[in-house]
């Protein structure tokens, strides 16, 4: 759906230029720039965070309008602009229409007048309103397609319901709400003794003013009832006064509305003469947002629900004449209604498919009144799952197969799943699930699933309702899928994302599932020993707690450990330190990264010791034994390939990738895990330093290609330049450094991360960097290109094209500009990982079942990948898995794996 922006110019410019009241904005002309920087910093950000297709900014005229006629006092108690926002006034002007906004004003009415007028013709079905205004006169307004917006990061979007929360009062009753108590800035006389609370109240009973003027004796607060029948023709006149005029003739269309963009050059030297030199490359890159806006923007295609046409399946004739249908089609989209969200276990209640536009189907086999036999339901559509020259399509379409595999149907040619689509499309939204996409592409909204099931207590499986209640919901999750697709399949060619979803993450599924299936052996009584360890680890550090505290206290209470910290103990002080700011519940911060900050005080050492132990005991040594399948007897966690903007997998129920490695008990962790079977090993297999052997591809540095090519350790090679030395006589402490250097380069640490991390002044931090970068000045060329290219563009790119979008690189907050241009350097870098470990496993994998062994990929934990493996397997999968690892990218360097092999994953590490 395209949005129309519509911009109460006075309201805007009041609010940026009291905005720096206290520290006016003033150049070195002596103008006060207050209201323009503030004005077209909103105007950017609306367009960063928006992409509108349309946007007018509306301003009152100086000239009365038709309520002074009306009432002579209307705004009598207005004060005057004061003289230093006057002058400023041509300026801003000036300002917006070098942007080539549409500017638009009317003699004789007010912005609110012309604003109403706008919303209200343009507003539909295709067409969304978003009125940018604090003005709660214009809540008169709001409806489903006519919305408030407030800039904020993230911005507030009020609708019906929204209206109504804030004020109490629906959009439709906020005219007699203001009538009623009047308006004390607009000098709107109101009914006197009537204040908002009553107002609100009145209108919670009788719904209109006029509705409560009929039932005006019924009123039993003598002084109200009194007040609104004497001021009867006062509630009228302030009726309109506050009710806007949405007829006032315009000479503008909507095409008239189209944000156009500016002149790039023309914007600059404006900046550039008003000093607002940060948003110089802002505007830049805010102007290519809507050059590029066909490429990002979500369009919407026409639902069509009045003629969608979705049939139950219930019967043998009916499913009969399905499948002749069926199996003469070349791509199907199916989605799966089930019991439960656990694949190994879960029953089929029903299959939609979609094939045709606005149709889908719903095949019920087990309902409670499903008249169809589930095998043979299953038997039958076996070989139009399994055809390969039909490509299959979905929405998580993952969690369908892997349902469907687990019932005897092997799915192959999997096409095409919107989740994951949506995903490469904008890695940067969190929200890829079929409801979001739904309303975000097709401003569709789909029937919930509480709807159907319920909820809390009431909720119910979908085995336990008849076919006729679900069999529009599910088919509906098929049909808006098929949608999806159409609108989602071009968006990925225009960005060129075609290749990283044909070629990686769609044959990677194959290979996930597999994996999943396929899960790991913990030994459990090596787990239930490291439990009891653990456990009396954490009494001695109780007790630790407890003296270095001086009492007893629920340590995991923040509010409790704060009071200990700060108010008794008063670390702080001891340590020459600020007092740590409070949280919003008005307790004193205890993460992990506040209490780091006191590390010099025994305490809070402990107490970071103490939570570590809890964590691994709670979340994995006494949790994983519960996870084992009854069905399997291992461990099955579940990759997702939509969470890590960087395009990494993430593990999740349970997570296995965030068990420690460089600690004795995660050591002791991974020990627990082992092959199932006699005869077989664990295989790790790990990139080293890939991320670094990337970075040294990326900047064409020589002097680091060097060093990996004459396979020298990089963290020595590093040192031994840093500080100066032959390589012989770099210490463990030099080598230390340079790896934290290394690496903190990479994810943009400052001299001030580095001074933390290595526990040195901050000048010698920056005295290392300033080093690090004479001895590869390439890399700190190649992050500088790249904070360019992201500031210009808003998004890099991976190796093989994955687009990450960094609106934070462009905001004039400098925490989010800082975090978008280290996000900058990072992406390109660890994506880029990502993408050759997504693409060294597809290839192995073909590999494997190409050859026919039996050995079997079971994790994949961020540069890693573990297998069991026959025995007999071992030295043809060392080569196997060597080989197509390090030849998954070509990289100007060469690219290294280590391998081991182990009876457990701590030995083969």
């Amino acid at each position: 759906m395209a949005k129309l922006f519509l911009l109460d110019g006075s309201a805007i410019f009041y609010r940026s230029y009291y905005a720096f009241i206290r520290n006016p904005l003033i150049n070195s002309k002596g103008e006060n720039t207050s209201a323009t920087f503030g004005f077209l910093n909103t105007i950017f950000k609306i367009i960063e965070d928006e992409r509108p297709e349309y946007l007018a900014v509306i301003f009152d005229t100086k000239e009365p309008t038709f309520r002074h006629e009306m009432y002579d006092q209307y705004k009598a108690n207005r004060e005057k602009m004061p003289e230093e926002m006057v002058v400023t006034i041509p300026r801003m002007m000036h300002a917006l229409k070098t942007l080539n906004l549409q500017i638009l004003d009317k003699v004789g009415f007010e912005a609110d007048d012309i604003i109403a007028t706008l919303a209200r013709k343009y507003a539909s079905e295709d067409l969304e309103v978003f009125i940018v205004s604090g003005d709660k006169d214009l809540a008169q307004l709001i409806n489903h397609q006519i919305n408030m917006y407030t800039v904020a990061t993230p911005p507030i979007i009020m609708g019906r319901e929204e209206i109504k929360e804030k004020y109490g009062i629906y959009p439709e009753q906020v005219i007699d709400w203001l009538a009623l108590m009047g308006d004390s800035s607009d000098n709107i006389p109101g009914v006197p003794s009537v204040g908002k609370k009553t107002a609100v109240d009145l209108l919670e009973i009788y719904d209109t003013m006029d509705n409560l003027y009929e039932h005006v004796e019924e009123l039993t607060k003598k002084n109200t009832k009194e007040k609104l029948i004497e001021n009867r023709d006062l509630a009228l006149l302030s009726k309109k006064l506050v009710t806007l005029d949405d007829k006032v003739e315009l000479e503008h269309n909507l095409d008239d509305l189209i944000l156009k963009g500016w002149d790039k050059q023309e914007v600059e030297v404006l900046l550039k003469d008003m000093e607002f030199n940060r948003l110089v490359m802002r505007s830049s890159y805010v102007n290519d947002l809507i050059d590029k806006s066909k490429a990002i923007k979500k369009q919407p295609i026409e639902t069509k629900s009045q003629s969608t046409k979705y049939v139950l399946i219930n019967s043998q004739s009916e499913f009969d004449e399905l499948l002749n249908k069926w199996e003469k089609i070349d791509e199907f989209v199916f989605d799966l209604e089930t019991d439960s969200l656990d694949t190994f276990i879960a029953k089929i209640a029903g299959i939609a498919i979609s094939f045709e536009e606005d149709k889908a189907y719903y095949i019920a086999v087990n309902h409670t009144d499903s008249k169809l036999n589930e095998k043979e339901v299953l038997d039958a559509v076996k070989s139009i799952f399994e055809n390969n020259d039909i490509r299959k399509c979905g929405q998580n379409i993952k969690y369908d197969t892997m349902i469907m595999r687990q019932h005897g149907v092997d799915v192959k040619n999997i096409y095409f799943d919107t989740m994951i689509a949506s995903f490469l499309i904008n890695s940067s939204s969190s929200q890829h699930n079929l409801d979001s996409l739904a309303q975000e592409y097709l401003n569709h909204k789909m029937i919930s699933i509480e709807e159907v099931i319920g909820s809390g207590k009431n909720q119910k499986l979908m085995t336990d309702l008849p076919a006729g209640d679900v069999y529009t919901y599910a088919c509906e999750d098929a049909d808006i899928t098929r949608k999806l697709m159409q609108v989602l399949k071009p968006q990925l060619k225009e960005l060129e994302l075609e290749d990283l979803f044909n070629k990686i993450e769609m044959p990677l599924i194959q290979v996930l599932m597999e994996m999943e299936e396929q899960g790991v052996t913990l030994d459990t009584k090596l787990l239930d020993n490291l439990s009891v360890k653990l456990e009396k680890d954490i009494i001695d550090y109780t007790k630790q707690i407890y003296e270095q505290a001086g009492e007893e206290f629920n340590i995991n209470s923040p509010a409790q450990l704060g009071n200990i910290l700060f108010d008794k103990l008063q670390i702080h002080k001891e340590l020459n330190m600020r007092t740590p700011k409070k949280t919003k519940t008005g307790q004193y911060s205890t993460s992990e990264q506040t209490l780091e900050r006191y590390f010099r005080h025994p305490l809070p050492k402990t107490i970071l010791e103490y939570r570590k132990l809890a964590k691994l005991k709670n979340t994995y040594v006494d949790a994983l034994p519960s996870l084992i399948k009854d069905k399997t007897g291992r461990v099955h966690t579940s990759y997702n390939q939509t969470i890590a903007a960087t395009g990494r997998l993430s593990s999740v129920n349970p997570n296995l990738q965030n068990i420690p490695i460089r600690t004795e008990i995660g050591r002791e962790m991974r020990k627990a895990f082992k092959p199932a079977e006699k005869d077989t090993v664990i295989l790790s297999a790990d990139y080293s330093q890939i991320e670094l052997r990337i970075m040294a591809h990326l900047s064409d540095d020589e002097k680091m290609q060097d060093s990996f090519k004459k396979d020298f350790d990089i963290h020595q090679a590093t040192a031994a330049q840093i500080f100066d030395v032959g390589l012989s006589e770099v210490t463990a402490d030099h080598r230390r450094k340079a790896k934290e250097i290394n690496f903190g380069i990479i994810y943009g640490m400052s001299k001030y991360g580095l001074s933390n991390r290595l526990e040195i002044p901050v000048d010698e931090a920056e005295s290392f960097i300033f080093e690090y970068f004479a001895t590869y000045p390439k890399i700190q060329e190649f992050m500088q290109k790249t904070i360019l290219f992201a500031s210009q563009n808003g998004y890099v790119l991976t190796m093989k094209n994955r687009r990450r979008y960094l609106p934070q690189i462009a905001s004039t907050n400098r925490n989010l500009r800082e975090f978008g241009e280290r996000t900058s350097i990072n992406t390109p870098i660890q994506g880029s990982a990502a993408d050759l470990i997504k693409i060294a496993m597809i290839n192995v994998h073909n590999a494997i079942h190409d050859k026919g062994l039996k050995s079997k990929m079971i994790l994949q934990v961020h540069d890693e990948l573990v297998f069991e493996i026959p025995k007999n397997e071992i030295e043809e999968m060392k080569k196997l898995v060597k080989e197509k690892m390090e030849s998954a990218i070509k990289l100007s360097v060469p690219i290294k794996v280590d391998m081991g092999i182990g009876d457990n994953w701590l030995e083969a590490h």
